[in-house]
């Protein structure tokens, strides 16, 4: 009598050790170079451009106007690291921590600024924010700034002064920082 292929595997496979890591019994397994886990936010250097509201396919960032900054909401994250990517202040970076599970989706492990927070942040900034203005006198109208603007802040035709709209602005600084005839420049508002 012949053997079944799949019970001589089976047999065969109940005499080996595990292929996998019996975590939690024991310690987990090292993460390798490069490995995406927990969405580390550093709100000091958020400037509140939204690219990472943008670019965010799980809807994980929520825009909060008041303070200009983001809040995350990590029980959404599926670990692309699309945000960390887009990011013109490294405010965002993923971190080797992936140890996330919970029963709780509220949990604090998973939410950066939360109500109490965004208080503290509102009072610090004292209502001020910090906006951009372009001089007229110094504008080529090269249209770079324009460009580059993340909020689509910036109007003008080529060759023309160009104007920002105080409105759109959140003040990130990216067209200052592109402009090459040091025509923009910060004031608070």
């Amino acid at each position: 009598m012949k053997i079944p292929p799949t019970l001589s595997v089976v047999l065969s496979n109940l005499l080996k050790k595990p292929a996998t890591n019996p975590f939690p019994h024991t310690d987990p397994v090292p993460t390798p170079e490069g490995f995406r886990g927990k969405v580390v936010y550093h709100v000091d250097k958020c400037i509140g451009c939204k690219l990472c509201v943008t670019v965010c396919p799980a809807g994980v960032f929520e825009y909060v106007e008041e303070i200009k900054k983001v809040t995350l909401w990590l029980g959404r994250c599926v670990f692309c690291q699309q945000c960390v990517d887009v990011c013109p202040t490294n405010a965002l970076e993923m971190s080797n921590e992936f140890l996330l599970a919970t029963y709780d989706k509220y949990d604090d492990n998973l939410r950066w600024l939360k109500d109490e927070e965004i208080e503290e942040l509102r009072a610090k900034q004292g209502g001020k924010t910090k906006k951009y203005r372009i001089i007229p006198d110094k504008c080529r109208g090269c249209t770079l700034c324009a460009r580059n603007c993340p909020q689509n802040a910036i109007e003008g035709a080529p060759g023309k002064v160009h104007k920002i709209d105080p409105s759109k602005c959140v003040g990130c600084g990216v067209c200052a920082s592109v402009c090459r005839f040091g025509a923009i420049e910060e004031y608070e508002e």
